[in-house]
């Protein structure tokens, strides 16, 4: 899920999230400030922790409620190190592009791997709908490395949300459910959780498709371009 660290790796990037001005003002202020012994590396590595615990107490959800707050506590540190690792680099002059792009890439992989496996666990949510969720959000990440290396974009949003929009409504999300974990309709209890995760699945397998369409699209147009020109 990491963000401004990555995203140096392109020259063209799309960043048309809904909080993405103030966020980046905020992260400005925030590595102009931060203490020299922190480096970004630490702060990638922070992120990761924070996503570990978010996943723990997710886990612990089924013992009792109050312990989503741990989870929430965990997505917000994870935005601290996730989104701040990039814009300190920039701020001190130390990017390493390539190396931010792998290594980002590769933590937010194992980082939502471990708050899914959380939410899988914690009983708040029947797991297919889990599952199917990760397996979209897999696509997803992969949809935009495939754009990065082709069209040379490296879209970091999808319909005005990113990491960062996301990690506000699962902190809502988790405040919820703290009180309430399922809801009754035309007299079934189903869970709430199944009922956010469906919609985060239509959102993902909505966003993907439009996203490949155009993506394919430019590069079909280009490609025939091409062959026009040569023959």
């Amino acid at each position: 899920m990491s963000d401004a660290k990555s995203k140096q790796i392109s020259e063209d990037r799309v960043q048309t999230s809904f909080l993405a001005k103030g966020e980046k003002k905020v992260l400005i202020w925030m590595g102009e400030r931060t203490p020299k012994w922190i480096t970004p590396d630490i702060l990638t590595y922070l992120g990761l922790a924070g996503m570990i615990m978010s996943g723990i107490g997710y886990y612990l959800a089924f013992k009792s409620g109050w312990f989503l707050h741990l989870a929430s506590l965990g997505l917000f540190i994870n935005w601290v190190g996730d989104s701040l690792d990039g814009t300190l680099a920039r701020v001190r002059k130390q990017e390493r592009p390539k190396f931010g792009y792998y290594l980002d890439h590769l933590i937010d992989a194992f980082g939502i791997a471990a708050l899914i496996f959380g939410l899988a666990y914690s009983g708040m949510a029947h797991q297919p709908f889990v599952w199917l969720f990760l397996s979209l959000f897999f696509i997803a990440s992969i949809n935009v490395y495939l754009a990065t290396h082709t069209i040379e974009i490296f879209k970091i949003s999808y319909l005005k949300v990113s990491t960062t929009e996301a990690r506000v409504i699962l902190i809502l999300m988790n405040t919820f459910l703290v009180y309430v974990k399922s809801v009754t309709i035309a007299g079934k209890s189903i869970l709430v959780l199944d009922i956010i995760a469906a919609l985060g699945i239509l959102f993902l397998f909505i966003a993907i498709i439009r996203s490949a369409y155009k993506n394919l699209s430019q590069l079909d147009r280009q490609e025939r371009a091409k062959w026009d020109k040569a023959h």
